[in-house]
């Protein structure tokens, strides 16, 4: 069995899809008309299996709204998903870049019509066949898993200031620098570390947090991010440098430190104790994700886009 019929067979997953959609950006709305004739071809083999956790979302969201047949694809890109997208006798090359590096080691190396990068550079890349990608959560269940979750964190029984799990093998050096800050000091009370826990457990122990740190990875954008949003979190984070198509606006979505963290502790500390300040950006950061990244709303970018510069 394919990689493909094993995730689409799970029955959680077709509960996922089975939920009600939130709130979607208007702007990115695609009408049944603009689909009609729409058809994608998706590869049945990816060039690195751990990229479907990347795309799975947009090959659900998609297939909600058109035909997508699963075929061979020749896959020679790294870290990146090449999809045909059909319309009448026209077929345009798509690459889905799921790569945690912002620069781009293949320019030129294949014919493409357009690509949507996840981490997408600030400043882009000097040309418009390249699009910011947005970014997903780690898991297709985020929904189903953090609903629980969500109603906890508005609850606004908190069991620590500040929380953050972080792995040491990826941005060892700067995750190490935040731990280190939090953990000796007595301003604000800290949880978390380099200690990992069970996906539902972490989503709960971002309920109880009043803030949540987020930090780089192999790429300035993580799972980790989402996923704080998906719950709806006060997140704190040094400036990505990377962009959503729908930038994060600095102390409404999110709250970004100085670049070198040295304020790191003061905002930790400010926003634990500005009740009306935290709530704000937690309201935002959920609103942001309900309309931008999940995933039918995501797949609505796509689509825009795709139907805007290809098709148009």
């Amino acid at each position: 069995m394919s990689l493909l019929a094993r995730q689409i067979r799970r029955p959680l997953k077709r509960a996922i899809l089975s939920l009600q959609s939130p709130a979607r950006d208007a702007a990115w709305k695609v009408s049944a008309k603009e689909l009609h004739g729409v058809a994608f071809r998706w590869p049945a083999t990816l060039q690195w299996a751990p990229g479907w956790a990347w795309v799975e979302p947009l090959f659900h969201g998609f297939r909600a709204r058109v035909p997508v047949k699963v075929t061979e694809i020749p896959q020679r890109l790294p870290g990146t998903v090449v999809i045909e997208m059909q319309r009448g006798h026209r077929t345009f090359r798509v690459a889905l870049n799921c790569s945690d590096y912002p620069d781009l080691t293949h320019m030129g190396t294949e014919e493409l019509d357009l690509e949507f990068k996840m981490q997408y550079r600030v400043g882009g890349y000097g040309g418009k066949a390249i699009v910011p990608g947005g970014y997903v959560s780690d898991a297709m269940l985020v929904d189903w898993y953090a609903c629980g979750p969500r109603r906890e964190r508005q609850r606004q029984r908190f069991s620590w200031d500040v929380y953050g799990r972080f792995g040491l093998q990826f941005a060892t050096e700067v995750r190490i620098a935040a731990i280190s800050a939090l953990q000796n000091q007595n301003r604000v009370k800290f949880y978390g570390g380099a200690n990992k826990v069970k996906y539902p457990e972490f989503l709960k122990e971002v309920a109880r947090s009043k803030v949540c740190l987020d930090l780089p990875g192999n790429g300035p954008f993580c799972f980790r991010l989402i996923n704080y949003f998906a719950v709806g979190a006060c997140v704190i984070s040094p400036p990505h440098a990377t962009t959503m198509p729908l930038p994060f606006e600095d102390r409404k979505h999110i709250v970004f430190t100085r670049p070198d963290m040295s304020d790191l502790v003061d905002l930790c500390e400010q926003y634990s104790n500005d009740t009306l300040a935290r709530e704000s950006v937690m309201q935002a950061s959920q609103e942001y994700y309900r309309r931008h990244l999940y995933w039918r709303s995501l797949s609505d970018y796509y689509l825009r886009v795709m139907l805007d510069r290809l098709v148009a």
